[in-house]
């Protein structure tokens, strides 16, 4: 497929996402001098009880601790970087290749190598090797549409931010990379539909010889594992199974360093910065005292916590008692693919495993409500879909498909990480462990079919009476809903909510089939208030000196609504975002001399 600007922004290609939603869905001296901790971490981040509050989140949750004391060494470093998820091993590599004296913070044993999409524009691989580049006015349109799927309750400096210097930092990474041996594909294979847009702006990294059709070993575990050898060859100090508790402060409010507990002996140590902390620890999905605390509609409705372990807000919570502010929209990446058990339980507790994902959830196939009555348009962004779904009785939703399911697939042709069919222009990578698109049906059946039926969950049956009976829905009112959709598929026109003809595919051969669907949440987004310059800032914008917030910490970029059809967007942001933290950290400036 062939790609120029005019067919992917011209007019009013892009989605239409402007209705406001709630969302669903990151010197040495010692205790008791001028340089004063801010407040530690608690031990037990779900024990807290939410109580009144005159804020809008719960500031009896966020109450600051009793400031630690016993400090049994101490550390000096120019930067600190906590976390080594994307934006830590960005952060660290970024301020150790700038010449500063880095000490890098991890809880666990080594990276975290979760997700590997990465969105930029305008990066020398993607003009050079992929032919796709955005003008000025393209980049403003691409800047408003991700700012409409917010609503605008964003900071769209930020989003003009990455808009600016993605492609810069995508060209810094791609050399660090290709030093390694590891190499950047851009994936080409798009979609345009009667509403939505997909545009090439998805990079992610490879090593050998790329399959055109996979299956290919792609992303943060290839990426992540360079980071930590670069920080290593670049004398990083490492402080991995060690724990963040608290920042220290001068009287002036400065942020001069943290303290952190080591696993092993639970010691304190004290790491004194000359030129800033800067915090991306993922994020609160982990953290249901925290989502509390923080109003988070999705806890309600989430069937699957899948991001959550580790992510317990400790970033977020550090740089509230340091005087941050943090954004109000909520905002979470969640995805249409949690497969709901019998009981059809949502909400907490949730399930954790990759045996409750129904990757093919993403497929526009007909929806119906426990009612057995159609309800949406299937085909859009994935929480899009999520936020009409739990609008229904129980919050979750059936998908109906018959034995055609394989052509419906390929006709489908979803992109991005929703892709179930191998195609040319895509990575083709693995979507779950050892599950990759599919070349063949019996692909698809081997990768997602088998384990569907056999835990139960995929319904299959000779009649839709019968499928029906099984799925406890109106057997009556179902037929009739199956009978109106298949008379739109063969008018070649959805009457009823105007979904792309070309998505609206009867349901007529047996045997049919109908599994019961929700949300299932990757991470959350609303966090810490930033500036243009990375620095999280106060109720009054000002900002807190020596103190940067990237990743999941960071607030300001999303709201309401995950701009899905950007593929690796929040990577992306991360990825550049971190880079931009540790050249203002170090030079004063985010622009490379």
């Amino acid at each position: 497929m062939s790609f120029t600007r005019r067919d992917f922004l011209k007019g009013a290609t892009f989605t239409a996402a402007g209705v406001a939603m709630t969302g669903i869905l990151g010197g040495c001296s010692s205790a008791g001098t001028a340089n004063t901790p801010a407040a530690p971490a608690t031990d037990n981040a779900n024990t807290a009880a939410p109580g009144k509050s005159t804020k809008w989140y719960d500031e009896e949750y966020f109450k600051k601790p009793a400031p630690i004391t016993g400090i049994t060494e101490t550390i000096d470093v120019d930067v600190v970087v906590i976390g080594a998820g994307n934006g830590g091993c960005i952060a660290a590599v970024s301020a150790a290749d700038l010449g500063a004296k880095v000490a890098w913070v991890e809880q666990n044993a080594g990276t975290i190598t979760w997700a590997g999409e990465i969105a930029a524009l305008n990066s020398k691989v993607a003009k050079e090797k992929f032919g796709v580049s955005y003008s000025e006015e393209e980049k403003n349109r691409i800047v408003n549409d991700i700012c409409r799927y917010a609503s605008y309750e964003v900071d769209q400096r930020l989003v003009k931010l990455w808009a600016d210097h993605s492609g810069r930092t995508m060209d810094w990474f791609v050399d660090k990379m290709e030093a390694k041996g590891i190499h950047m594909f851009l994936e080409t294979d798009t979609y345009k539909s009667n509403v939505y847009t997909v545009l090439p702006v998805t990079h992610t990294v490879y090593k050998g010889e790329f399959i055109e059709l996979g299956p290919n070993q792609m992303g943060s575990q290839l990426a992540n594992p360079a980071w930590a050898e670069y920080a290593e060859e670049m004398g990083v100090k490492k402080l991995f199974e060690h724990t963040a508790q608290q920042l220290v402060q001068d009287s002036g409010g400065k942020v001069t360093g943290i303290i952190v507990q080591r696993k092993s002996d639970k010691a304190y140590i004290q790491i004194n910065t000359a030129k800033g902390v800067i915090l991306s620890t993922g994020g609160y999905s982990g953290n249901t005292a925290m989502m509390d605390a923080l109003r988070f509609r999705g806890k309600d409705f989430v069937a699957n916590n899948l991001g959550g372990d580790g992510h317990n807000g400790d970033g977020i919570k550090m740089a509230l008692w340091a005087g941050a502010a943090i954004d109000r929209n909520q905002c979470g990446n969640a995805f249409n693919r949690a497969a709901i058990d019998l009981d059809h339980h949502v909400g907490e507790p949730f399930t954790s495993g990759l045996n409750d994902i129904w990757w093919p959830g993403s497929q526009p196939w007909l929806k119906v409500n426990t009612r057995g009555e159609r309800f949406m348009n299937e085909d859009g962004p994935y929480d899009f879909q999520i936020y009409g779904g739990v609008s229904q009785p129980g919050k979750f939703w059936f998908q109906i498909f018959d034995s055609n399911y394989w052509d419906d697939v390929q006709a489908f042709h979803t992109t991005i990480c929703s892709r179930v069919v191998a195609a040319k222009g895509a990575r083709n990578s693995e979507v779950l462990p050892g599950v990759f698109p599919a070349k063949s049906k019996e692909e698809f059946d081997g990768a997602f079919m088998a384990a569907a039926l056999k835990s139960g969950k995929l319904k299959k049956a000779d009649t839709l009476e019968d499928l029906a009976s099984q799925l406890g829905i109106p057997a009556g009112v179902f037929a009739e809903t199956v009978k109106r959709y298949n008379q739109n598929a063969a008018n070649g026109f959805d009457a009823d909510f105007g979904k792309n003809p070309a998505k609206v595919l009867p349901v007529d051969k047996a045997p049919f089939y109908g599994i019961a669907v929700g949300s299932w949440l990757l991470c959350t987004f609303n966090g810490i208030k930033i500036n243009t310059n990375l620095q999280a800032i106060d109720e009054k914008g000002d900002p807190i000196e020596g103190l940067y917030i990237t990743g999941n910490d960071s607030g300001g970029f999303f709201a309401n609504s995950y701009p899905e059809y950007y593929g690796g967007l929040a990577h992306g942001r991360t990825t550049c975002f971190a880079r931009l933290a540790a050249l203002h950290a170090v030079t004063g400036s985010i622009y490379e001399s």
